[in-house]
């Protein structure tokens, strides 16, 4: 077989064990993140007396959590502006745009998930515990990058990036739901 008729694709148990070993580095990022974040950072949350004040903290920084989907919306607005995509009605160049669409797309699906946790762990926390929420927003913030350039460069190098917002997320989800039962269980 010549060179020109060989398969680029990778097989399946590597492109898994590629995804498998970037989960594991998200883990453990994660995990360092959180803990050096905790004690390196000071954020006094101490005036968050009143559910209202820790949700409104949580929505202010939720705000900075959606600036990822505008940043998205420039990559594609980049693409179409600058290419035959410009008009996508014509639709000859519609794939020039599919991976900017792409990283949109999921960075909308994840914000939506990931507000929804956030705000519904906020309800759960005290005041001393609401600076999870700037560690949550912060780390959703570089998944979404580490997410794009990932993907961008490969599309399996986007794993990294999406375990770093999608765990973290899923484990809020987790223990919000261990919350909610238990409230309306008791």
């Amino acid at each position: 077989m010549s060179d020109k008729k060989k398969s680029i694709k990778k097989p399946f148990e590597e492109n898994k064990s590629l995804a498998n070993k970037q989960i594991v580095a998200t883990i453990v990022f994660n995990v360092l993140f959180f803990t050096l974040g905790k004690s390196l950072v000071p954020i006094d949350t101490s005036q968050l007396t009143t559910p209202t004040d820790r949700l409104i903290y949580t929505i202010r920084w939720l705000f900075l959590s959606s600036l990822t989907i505008m940043f998205a919306m420039f990559g594609v607005l980049r693409v179409r502006g600058n290419t035959d995509a410009i008009d996508p009605l014509n639709g000859s160049a519609e794939n020039l745009v599919e991976l900017p669409n792409r990283i949109l797309r999921n960075t909308i699906e994840q914000f939506l998930l990931h507000a929804s946790a956030v705000l519904t762990f906020s309800t759960f926390l005290d005041e001393s515990n609401m600076n999870n929420i700037p560690l949550m927003v912060v780390l959703f913030i570089l998944g979404r990058l580490f997410y794009a350039v990932g993907y961008s460069s490969a599309p399996m190098h986007r794993s990294f990036g999406f375990s770093m917002t999608f765990g973290p997320t899923f484990v809020t989800y987790i223990r919000c739901t261990y919350n909610v039962v238990s409230t309306l269980i008791f």
